[in-house]
């Protein structure tokens, strides 16, 4: 019979004690197949980041230093949002309009001071105008105008030309029928038809973008056409001819507003080079206009004005550059119908100074219609910023 192999201290003690170990420590006891623990993987370095960590670049990268943009500097905080609105509208939008208001008004008031004195001026003013406009080119040729994000372009490039050709050609037709319209029916005539074009222009985008008209934008619409009626009822008149001319006008205006919201999307053609090229083909296109005339004799009369009659002539040279770039300014930040009902409204503050500066008669007609297309523009401004 095989001897009986004596049991380790460890099991002695622990059958003396009925199983359990008297040992303290857990080290004593048999080493069991405990659970291995899970290997923690590292985080990724986006984790890192999003806990605080600075993750260290790979060989190859550029550490990219990206800060939290502040509150003040960006003016996204609660007060900033209040410095860029007035009344509900973005300041983004009225700055442009109000821009483009103020540079309009002028120009028809100094054409009219000057035309009082001169009236054969009309195609030398045009082509000073556009003319004056090409002089954008020496200062950002030698990049003066930086300042202002205007930078340096090139005089002519062909590609460049093609693409605003159409609107070197829209714009010329609307100048052309605008003042043969004028040979042929009154001032609150041509007033009335041309306020068709912010309607037309307005119905139009709606289509385009497959949006619905408001009940509020029609009616300002048609405040403003009714406004026009009533100022200027007493002048109203009827020529076929005359009529056929302002068809032209609004249909161009309609064609020049949406070929510069086009050119400014894809073309990815700046502001100033626009003008300059619609500037160069303005001038071209109003050379046999200019050949027809005596220019010796206007010129002649012109420089023997007063001082202010010639301050008032070479300014609107230089106002045609803003009122160009205001333009497109507005039609970019806005939208086309905006753009032509500013230029429609822009009649009332034009006609309230025209009574005040140049002393003309007061119509009470004239005082009720400017004040049903003053609430029409109120009314079409309330309705665009909703």
């Amino acid at each position: 019979m095989p001897p009986r192999r004596s049991k380790s201290p460890a099991v002695a003690r622990r059958s003396s004690t009925g199983g359990r170990s008297s040992s303290p420590s857990r080290s004593a006891r048999s080493p069991s197949p405990a659970k291995t623990p899970k290997k923690r993987s590292s985080p990724s370095p986006a984790k890192r980041s999003v806990k605080g960590r600075q993750p260290t670049p790979a060989k190859g990268l550029v550490k990219v230093d990206r800060a939290k943009p502040s509150t003040k500097a960006s003016g996204r905080g609660h007060m900033g949002k209040r410095e860029e609105t007035l009344v509900g509208i973005s300041l983004d939008k009225v700055i442009p309009c109000v821009a483009y208001a103020s540079s309009s008004a002028y120009m028809t008031l100094a054409q009219k001071y000057v035309v009082m004195s001169l009236r054969d001026v009309k195609s030398i003013f045009l082509f000073y105008q556009n003319f004056a406009a090409l002089f954008l080119f020496i200062p950002a040729y030698f990049g003066w105008l930086k300042r202002f994000k205007i930078t340096r372009y090139p005089f002519w490039e062909t590609r460049v030309a093609l693409q605003v050709l159409p609107l070197g050609i829209t714009y010329t037709i609307m100048l052309y029928s605008s003042n043969y319209a004028l040979s042929l029916l009154s001032v609150p005539m041509v007033s009335v038809l041309k306020n068709l074009g912010p309607i037309l222009i307005t119905v139009t985008e709606s289509w385009i973008d497959k949006t619905t008209l408001s009940t509020w934008t029609l009616v300002s619409m048609a405040m403003l056409v009714l406004g026009s009626m009533v100022a200027g009822y007493n002048d109203l008149q009827y020529d076929t001819v005359g009529y056929l001319a302002m068809f032209f006008n609004v249909s161009t205006n309609l064609c020049h507003v949406q070929l510069t919201k086009y050119i400014q999307k894809t073309g990815g053609i700046r502001k100033e080079v626009v003008l300059h090229y619609q500037s160069v083909f303005m001038c071209i296109f109003l050379i046999p206009l200019l050949m027809g005339q005596d220019l010796g004799l206007i010129i002649s009369k012109l420089l023997g004005q007063n001082m202010d009659v010639l301050v008032a002539f070479l300014s609107t040279g230089i106002n045609g550059i803003v009122i160009a770039l205001c333009s497109m300014w507005c039609i970019e930040r806005t939208s086309g119908s905006t753009y032509s009902m500013v230029g429609a409204l822009n009649k009332i503050p034009s006609s309230i100074l025209g009574l005040i500066i140049f002393h003309d008669p007061i119509d009470v007609l004239n005082l009720i219609g400017v004040a049903i297309g003053l609430v029409g523009g109120i009314v079409f401004t309330v309705a665009g910023g909703k």
